[in-house]
């Protein structure tokens, strides 16, 4: 699930880190690994990209699992690879696993038509070139949107709490589709969490159910699942905004193939190491049938797609990220190098996807520079006083600036104040969305306006 402010299911040191955040010890673990996966990990600890995450690795038949930070803002313990996570649209490369592994069954095959396994009273949208297949769902190509346009959201912070099956199927009763399948790639939600409906209904059990007895339990992740139980739950990180402030966990009933999973790192490193060397029976085939090319790229767009994962245009590695309302992960799984990594946080920063690929550079030999960050000045309080006002930026639509505990808080009309972090004196930026706030004042040091960038385009509200 990827998410920024509204409900978009989706496509993170060196001797200071180790004194202060700690690592969880590995017996056997590539001392020259760590040492470059901190260098990586410094600035997004020193910028406060995360509040916590655990990364683990995988290559030259060594795991390796590395925590960071902390399991909450309010909880000092330090993640490890035993800590819960929810992992968001990863899940889709488990729905895809779960097409997979129907189809090496002989219980669908993946041109079927979606709409044959769905309820007698309900049709499925088609276009007049073909029907939507279920490869189709799992691919991103079936013309079927983002999110369904019946969503009604009575929680921001779980938004899709409230979505049922009879409301995804209300959705397809209605829908137009307005191109054919194959025609273009758009990534959709409604289709692989409709995909995992459809394969839990043909087996007549819950995608939870099938989920573990087709994956879970053969593989031995005994941490993964989409309901907790008490121990699960006393090992769950706590979920925080981009901004760092604590949230709420997502539950996704109607969806849950599309991002509900919560697991462990050390569970999908078991995953990953099934991916790179399948075990014989009808999982392996299962997985030696995800992982294959089904998609190529449609026009310029995209990468070519294997059954919910990603493929690069050259070499033999798949991934997925995901991301929840206080969670990001990435999976990388390279079949070159035999190597596969995974990064899970408890921040819903997409910053994380960054790191994961530069692991993944690491482990192939490359040298790779850690990234920088915005690092937030210091302005004195008096400074930001006369920031504080209202400023009008549409009709009826305004910026609210207060000053929280020495905290510069912006608040528009109808969304919550978020923090903001100064890189100058005058120019300050959010940590929830990619955009920066600049406030013009006067020669007397007055504020009289405040410009927005965002998305490249610039927006001047005046003082009221």
């Amino acid at each position: 699930m990827r998410t920024k402010r509204c409900p978009a299911l989706l496509m993170a040191l060196g001797l200071l880190i180790a004194l202060t955040a700690g690592h969880e010890p590995v017996a056997g673990a590539d001392m020259t690994v760590r040492q470059r996966i901190d260098r990586l990990v410094q600035p997004y600890m020193e910028s406060q990209v995360v509040v916590g995450m655990t990364i683990g690795v995988w290559q030259n038949d060594q795991e390796t699992f590395l925590g960071y930070g902390h399991l909450g803002k309010d909880d000092q313990r330090l993640p490890d690879g035993d800590t819960v996570y929810e992992i968001g649209s990863v899940s889709k490369v488990f729905t895809g696993v779960l097409l997979a592994d129907a189809v090496v069954r002989e219980h669908v095959r993946l041109d079927q038509p979606a709409g044959e396994l769905l309820p007698p009273d309900v049709a499925m949208p088609r276009h007049a070139a073909r029907a939507i297949t279920l490869q189709d769902l799992s691919t991103h190509v079936s013309g079927l949107p983002r999110l369904p346009n019946n969503l009604k959201v009575a929680d921001p912070a779980n938004p899709y709490a409230n979505y049922s099956a009879d409301d995804l199927f209300a959705f397809l009763k209605a829908h137009t589709v307005r191109r054919a399948p194959g025609e273009r790639s758009e990534y959709s939600n409604v289709a692989v969490g409709l995909l995992g409906q459809l394969l839990a209904r043909q087996q007549a059990c819950t995608y939870e159910e099938l989920l573990n007895k087709r994956i879970v339990a053969p593989l031995g992740m005994t941490s993964t699942s989409i309901t907790l139980d008490a121990q699960q739950t006393a090992r769950l990180a706590t979920p925080h905004r981009r901004d760092g402030q604590p949230t709420s966990n997502w539950d996704l009933p109607a969806l849950a193939g599309a991002g509900a999973i919560r697991s462990t790192p050390r569970d999908m490193l078991r995953f990953a190491k099934a991916n790179l060397v399948p075990p014989e029976g009808e999982l392996g085939e299962a997985l030696e049938l995800a992982w294959k090319v089904h998609q190529p790229i449609v026009g310029d767009r995209g990468l070519p797609m294997g059954l919910g994962w990603h493929a690069t245009r050259r070499g033999n590695l798949r991934f997925h990220n995901g991301e929840t309302g206080g969670y990001h992960s990435i999976l990388l799984v390279n079949r070159d190098l035999q190597a596969a990594v995974v990064v899970l946080a408890n921040t819903a920063n997409g910053e994380i996807d960054a790191l994961g690929q530069d692991i993944m550079k690491t482990l192939g030999g490359a040298t790779v520079p850690p990234r920088k960050f915005d690092q937030p000045v210091t302005v004195a309080r008096e400074k930001m006083e006369r920031y504080v006002g209202t400023y009008a930026l549409a009709p009826g639509v305004n910026f609210t600036v207060t000053l929280q505990d020495d905290k510069l808080m912006v608040g528009l009309t109808g969304q919550p104040a978020y923090q903001v972090f100064a890189r100058s004196p005058t120019v300050w930026y959010y940590k929830v969305v990619p955009a920066t706030l600049t406030f013009k004042v006067d020669e007397n040091g007055k504020c009289t306006a405040v410009e927005l960038f965002q998305n490249g385009v610039r927006q001047t509200a005046k003082r009221t």
